[in-house]
């Protein structure tokens, strides 16, 4: 289905009315939505002398697609029954209507541009009515009713507020959206269901989420397609390596390699080691590497390989290219469906792996996969690049002591990047109680080498325990 979208993020209000995240959520919406193959339409810092110019361009577009979506993150506001979008430049709250009319987006004006349209999918998506601005009744969003083949959602019900703020750089709601407009085959009244129940449980339910629906057919905003970086230089079918065709030679050693079964990984290690790689083309070597390091969870081969990569990668690499180190790279941080793993990576020989990023001849594979993480935009993790970049941790936590008079550490709040990561920290640390293992722990949730990590406590920690 051939989709375009028109995103708008305002930040830059009159100074008592300015704005953190919309810009932020606006900008990681749209990378979402091209990662989701659809066409973009972007305007950040949005002003009133464009808006006629935006509906023409929208309204003449939109007959070109199978859907469209209209997106907006920023302050919007109730008048007179009305619906306004403020453009950075809107004296908010307008003088009057037609105050309003000159200097804001009607959501009425884009709903008369659907009413032209219905054979279309067409959906709203409004993060508007922050709380950054609420100092009135006026900043909240009146009821509305969605035309035929529309969805309208809204980030708060009717007459309510949502917050700016709360949810890793981004909006509850947003940051909600974000974590499941990827998901494959999950109808778009599945996906508002379950970003209505995130946000309530992230505002403590002070924040509901409400849509209005006329949809008659379904509609899934990624049906498979979603790709995780247009510079991705391979095959479909080795990115999402489920979908591989285990056929042919080939294909049956791709088998063995996946068969969990050490007596059948070894042999299948030792006859990949003596093909040439000349006569292997780069999806080849791509998914060798991914199977490679999933088979060095267990069979002999693989690990002694993989303790010796510093070694062994060097055959490998052909005209700059390191097709099978890219390929270990990937399966570290991409699952078998080609999504990314966030905090799940695999930690097989890590520290070995990352040791080549200092390795000249082997940059281009970790720029290659620099090029993925950063289009992700996911704040924890660790990015490999030549560069060091020390990840620095603070821990605030207090001193008590036992029934023996044994001195103990009690972790209250681990951060980073003023990022409250105590919880995940806390269970990678089962029965670990050392600053060394404390280490450990943190570079394994930042998929990072230990060396990288550095402790900014107010204490000593040497018997750490969580409360």
């Amino acid at each position: 289905m051939k989709t375009l979208a028109l995103v708008i993020g305002n930040n830059e209000y009159h100074e008592s009315a300015k704005l953190n995240n919309a810009v932020n959520d606006a900008t990681s919406i749209k990378n979402e939505f091209e990662k989701l193959g659809f066409d973009v339409i972007s305007k950040i810092n949005f002003k009133a002398a464009d808006i006629s110019e935006l509906y023409q361009e929208f309204a003449e577009k939109i007959p070109l697609y199978d859907a469209t979506i209209f997106y907006f993150a920023g302050h919007g506001f109730e008048f007179e029954g009305e619906n306004y979008f403020a453009t950075v430049d809107c004296q908010i709250p307008p003088a009057n209507q037609y105050a309003a009319k000159q200097s804001c987006l009607e959501l009425n004006e884009i709903l008369k541009i659907y009413k032209k349209n219905t054979d279309k999918v067409n959906i709203v998506i409004i993060d508007a009515c922050r709380k950054a601005f609420n100092r009135s009744g006026n900043a909240a969003l009146a009821p509305v009713s969605a035309p035929q083949g529309s969805l309208i959602a809204f980030s708060t019900s009717p007459n309510d507020s949502a917050s700016d703020i709360g949810f890793e750089g981004h909006s509850i709601y947003t940051g909600a959206l974000l974590q499941y407009l990827g998901r494959e085959h999950l109808s778009i009244e599945e996906l508002f269901k379950k970003v209505r129940k995130t946000v309530f449980d992230l505002s403590n339910g002070q924040q509901v989420t409400w849509e209005h629906t006329s949809l008659i057919n379904d509609y899934y905003f990624n049906t498979g397609q979603r790709v995780h970086s247009i510079n991705v230089p391979y095959d479909e079918n080795v990115v999402k390596d489920i979908n591989f065709k285990l056929s042919g030679e080939f294909g049956s050693l791709i088998k063995e390699l996946r068969s969990y079964n050490w007596n059948t990984q070894n042999p299948a290690i030792k006859k990949m080691l003596t093909m040439p790689v000349n006569l292997l083309n780069k999806n080849q070597l791509f998914i060798l590497g991914r199977n490679l390091l999933q088979a060095s969870g267990a069979a002999h081969e693989a690990q002694i390989f993989m303790e010796n990569i510093s070694k062994n990668i060097n055959k490998y690499t052909v005209d700059n290219e390191n097709h099978l180190l890219n390929g270990i790279l990937y399966e570290i941080y991409f699952n078998p469906y080609g999504k990314f793993r966030q905090d799940k990576t695999k930690k097989h020989y890590l520290e070995e792996v990352l040791d080549l990023r200092k390795t000249d001849s082997l940059q281009s594979s970790f720029e290659f996969i620099k090029n993925l993480l950063i289009n992700e935009n996911y704040g924890l993790i660790y990015i490999p690049e030549k560069e060091d970049k020390f990840i620095d941790v603070s821990v605030n936590a207090v001193s008590q002591s036992d029934e023996t008079n044994k001195t103990k550490q009690f972790v209250q709040k681990i951060t980073f990047n003023n990022i409250d990561i105590t919880n995940q920290i806390k269970s990678y640390m089962s029965y670990k109680t050392s600053e060394e293992e404390l280490i450990s722990s943190i570079a394994d949730f930042f998929t990072a080498p230990e060396e990288l990590i550095h402790i900014h406590s107010n204490l000593q920690l040497n018997n750490i325990y969580f409360s």
